[in-house]
């Protein structure tokens, strides 16, 4: 390992990670590294484990086996202090789940002032330099239903980053979007990375993987397969499980 390397910190470490529903294992054996900066893309076919490892990373699912740290703590549902960990973890999911009856500048100002204890002037200059970065300050006074459904993606990642997280959690984020709406929300994702946002994202659009990431794993049957940047994963892998895959989404 070189210098440059080895100084770069550990943001999230999942080893051993094992979880049941049930009789039905949905992680076994998980290991999974992320430093400080580094954008990953977990990816595999539905049903292999990739949701349940974002909530497990973000403190919302329990575990049966292995340790999950984010920033130096180590995460769990039964934690100390559950709510002002997961400030730390943003996670934005497939559904926006925005409140309908908040104007957009208050959904992102309501967490601010409840976890990070923010007055409400503080909250409400947070919120706003985070709506400008996703290009939609000038849609603070307005509510959800009078955005379409990538403005309100949009929402949710800024009001994610209103908690100034470690890391941000994408599980998906795209998937629940209109075709023509995707391209906004993933240019949004692309500029946080861009800015060193330490990011997992859960997702099926390879070509942000190829644009983005550092790392690309690969999950199958609750298990990593690979873990490798994106040059060697889109390179030819020798696995006929990548391969089949990466042949139906692109």
């Amino acid at each position: 390992m070189d210098m440059a390397t080895s100084s770069v910190a550990t943001m999230v470490s999942v080893a051993g990670l094992s979880k049941h529903f049930g009789t039905h294992q949905v992680l076994s054996d998980v290991h999974l590294s992320v430093a400080a900066g580094e954008r990953v893309v977990v990816c595999g076919p539905s049903g292999s484990g990739k949701s349940t490892l974002a909530r497990c990373i973000s403190g919302l699912e329990g575990y049966g086996s292995g340790t999950v740290t984010v920033n130096g703590v180590v995460v769990s549902p039964r934690m100390r202090h559950a709510e002002l960990v997961r400030a730390n973890i943003g996670m934005v999911f497939q559904q926006f789940n925005l409140f309908p009856h908040l104007t957009v500048l208050q959904n992102c100002t309501l967490a601010q002032r409840w976890v990070r204890r923010r007055s409400k002037d503080e909250a409400r200059q947070t919120a706003l330099e985070y709506l400008g970065k996703v290009r939609l300050a000038d849609k603070a006074s307005a509510y959800p239903a009078q955005l379409s459904g990538g403005q309100q993606q949009r929402v949710a990642i800024a009001r994610a980053l209103c908690l100034n997280p470690s890391v941000m959690l994408f599980d998906e984020a795209t998937s629940a979007l209109d075709p023509e709406m995707v391209k906004e929300v993933l240019e949004t994702m692309i500029l946080l990375a861009r800015d060193g946002m330490t990011m997992i994202c859960i997702t099926h659009e390879m070509g942000f993987a190829r644009a983005v990431a550092d790392k690309v794993v690969f999950m199958d049957d609750g298990r990593v397969v690979q873990a490798a940047p994106p040059g060697e994963f889109f390179g030819g892998s020798a696995d006929p499980r990548i391969r089949r895959f990466l042949s139906k989404v692109f």
